[in-house]
C-alpha cells in the first residue's frame, strides 16, 4: 500500500519526529541527488500559489525527478476529481509516480477507499498543511533545541497550517496560544484542541496571544479588510510584548499572511528565509519516506 502524507494526525508521532529530525540533519538543503530519477510528480493545484509550486518543484527536480503542473482557479476539474475519484486515481497511476494536491480539502480525498498505488502528498489545504507545520517545528527545534516550556502564538485567521500545528501539539511538547478575529467561529477548532488534550488555548487579542511568547506566527489574513488587517498586523510594538529573543514565522506567503511591519520582517526576529529552507528539507525527507516504503 502506498504511503500518503495528508495530515499530521495520520502520520503519527514516530513518523513526524523522524521527518523533522531527518530534515534538520540534511547537511545542505539544496543537495542534489538521483533519488527521483525517472519518477514523475503531478502537481494538482486548485488555486495559485507560487511559493508552494516553487518549493515542491525544487524538491523533486533537485532529486532528479520530473514535475507536471495542473493549476486552475475554475472548479471544473476539481468537481471531476471529486466526483470521479474512484475511477480517475487508478488511471493516474499509469502516468505518474506521486501526486501533490494543493488547495483541495483533504477530507474530500478518500484515499483509503480508492485504489491508489502511488503516494499522495498534501502540499497545503484549507484544513491541513503538514509540511508547513513540520518545517516550522524543525525551525523551532534548531532555535530552542528543546520545545518543552516553549510557547508559540498564532495571530490571525485560520488556515491549514494552524490546523496542523494544533494536531502537532499532541506529538511535540510546545504550547500554542491562538488569537483569531472574533467574527470567525472557532468552535470546531476549540473542540478539536480539547479532544487532543494538549496545551492549546484561545484568547481574544493579538496582545494576549504574543505575551511572553517564544515564537509568533503571522496567521492567514483571510477576508479581513484593510482596517481589520491593520488592527491585527504584526508591529514592532506587538513583537515587544513577546520574549526579547522571540522569532517570527509567516503562516502563508507575505501577500496572504497577516501584514507584518517592514521593520519586523527585516529584523533578526524574522525567520522567513529559514522557513523556506526547512520546507524544502521536509519535502525532500517526505519523498524519501513515501518511496522507501
Amino acid at each position: 500500500m502506498a504511503r500518503n502524507v495528508l495530515t499530521i494526525k495520520d502520520l503519527g508521532s514516530e513518523i513526524c519526529w523522524m521527518l523533522v529530525q531527518q530534515a534538520i540533519g540534511i547537511p545542505d538543503a539544496k543537495l542534489q541527488s538521483d533519488f527521483m530519477t525517472e519518477r514523475v510528480a503531478l502537481l494538482v493545484f486548485a488555486r495559485h500559489s507560487l511559493p508552494e509550486r516553487l518549493c515542491v518543484t525544487a524538491a523533486v527536480r533537485q532529486m532528479g525527478g520530473t514535475t507536471i503542473f495542473e493549476g486552475c482557479e475554475s472548479d471544473v476539474w476539481q468537481k471531476e476529481a471529486s466526483g470521479f475519484q474512484e475511477h480517475l486515481m487508478p488511471i493516474f497511476g499509469y502516468y505518474l509516480d506521486c501526486l501533490y494536491a494543493y488547495g483541495l480539502p483533504v477530507t474530500s480525498w478518500n484515499i483509503s477507499e480508492t485504489e491508489v498505488r502511488f503516494p499522495v502528498i498534501n502540499a497545503g489545504s484549507p484544513d491541513a498543511h503538514p509540511v508547513h507545520a513540520l518545517a516550522d517545528i524543525a525551525c523551532m527545534l534548531r532555535i530552542s533545541r528543546y520545545l518543552k516550556g516553549v510557547t508559540a502564538a498564532w495571530v490571525g485567521c485560520v488556515n491549514g497550517t494552524l490546523h496542523s500545528l494544533i494536531e502537532a501539539t499532541a506529538w511535540f511538547p510546545f504550547a500554542l496560544r491562538v488569537a483569531v478575529p472574533r467574527q470567525f467561529d472557532t468552535g470546531a477548532l476549540e473542540a478539536r484542541a480539547a479532544r487532543i488534550g494538549s496545551p492549546v488555548s484561545f484568547v481574544y487579542s493579538p496582545e494576549e496571544a504574543v505575551h511572553d511568547a517564544n515564537f509568533v506566527f503571522a496567521g492567514y489574513r483571510g477576508t479581513l479588510d484593510a482596517e481589520e488587517q491593520a488592527l491585527w498586523g504584526i508591529s514592532p510594538e506587538l513583537m515587544a510584548k513577546a520574549r526579547p529573543d522571540a522569532r517570527l514565522f509567516l503562516s502563508a506567503s507575505p501577500v496572504r499572511a497577516i501584514p507584518v511591519a517592514p521593520a519586523v520582517l527585516s529584523s533578526r526576529a524574522s525567520q522567513l528565509v529559514r522557513q523556506a529552507e526547512y520546507r524544502l528539507r521536509v519535502h525532500k525527507r517526505i519523498l524519501h519516506w513515501v518511496f522507501e516504503g
